[in-house]
């Protein structure tokens, strides 16, 4: 059961999870962070929607600023964020661009992005992450505490924002292996993963 006390608990961020609300079944973190987003919320606002035992998704909503044409490396950072926050404690997790994690070579979940332009800036960025609980459950080490991963999401999502504020694209360009969207994945290698279709 998720709980918002037992997530702040182990928060780390100073920005993300200021304002936290949870939902239930039928929840888009990302839509509802788009209405809440258009009604001024502030930057660190964060969206969990917890459908027990199939799915749990978390949202945070950004207002960095950025070149409408940078937010799709931007985002990247959510997909190693939610790779960190699977392997956090010792499970292996792979991410695989564009936006899926893997462990035991199965697909346990997903990055989410939305993001709206002001010209040719944009006025916020909802960077978050789907895991597939069932999928989870299935592998070598089972779900864990899904409040622990949330927050290891939302850590790892704070300090990879902080890294590309710092940084820029610099920060994130080469820790996701690029691998089209068709890609089968066979075997480990250094960032990333080899794909069939590579091999042949």
């Amino acid at each position: 059961m998720i709980a918002i006390p037992l997530i702040r608990r182990e928060l780390t961020s100073d920005l993300l999870g200021r304002h936290i609300y949870l939902f239930g079944a039928d929840c888009t973190p990302t839509a509802v962070l788009r209405r809440l987003a258009e009604s001024g919320a502030q930057e660190g606002t964060v969206v969990l929607c917890d459908l027990e035992g199939q799915r749990l998704s978390a949202a945070a909503l950004f207002r960095p600023h950025l070149a409408v044409d940078a937010v799709s490396l931007f985002s990247t950072i959510a997909t190693l964020a939610l790779a960190e926050a699977i392997g956090h404690g010792d499970r292996n997790a792979m991410p695989i661009w564009p936006d899926l994690v893997t462990t035991d070579d199965r697909i346990v979940g997903r990055s989410l992005v939305e993001s709206a332009a002001a010209g040719d800036r944009t006025s916020y960025v909802v960077l978050g992450a789907e895991i597939d609980v069932r999928a989870l459950e299935d592998t070598s080490r089972g779900t864990g505490d899904l409040n622990s991963v949330a927050a290891a999401f939302l850590n790892a999502l704070d300090k990879w924002a902080m890294a590309y504020a710092a940084r820029g694209p610099a920060a994130v360009r080469g820790a996701i292996r690029f691998l089209p969207r068709g890609c089968t994945p066979i075997r480990k290698i250094s960032g990333g993963m080899e794909c069939a279709s590579a091999m042949s």
